[in-house]
């Protein structure tokens, strides 16, 4: 069963999701890294009011990224 927050708004997307501290230590950063990337644009996040988690699939593409030289 889906729970609704809005006409326009599901949870389900965000199931699975993972929280800042959660990622910067699968990457080995601190929060305040991940918190730079996400204002730089660099990594997705989804916000539920003050609530911020990342996908799992925006995290592979953020961490598969990560090799390439463009700055």
């Amino acid at each position: 069963m889906e729970t609704v927050v809005s006409s326009h708004t599901t949870v389900a997307p965000v199931l699975g999701a993972f929280t800042l501290p959660q990622v910067a230590r699968m990457l080995s950063v601190s929060k305040r890294t991940i918190e730079r990337e996400i204002e730089r644009g660099r990594l997705k996040v989804v916000r539920i009011g003050r609530c911020v988690r990342i996908r799992p699939d925006d995290l592979a593409a953020y961490s598969s990224g990560l090799g390439s030289s463009s700055s």
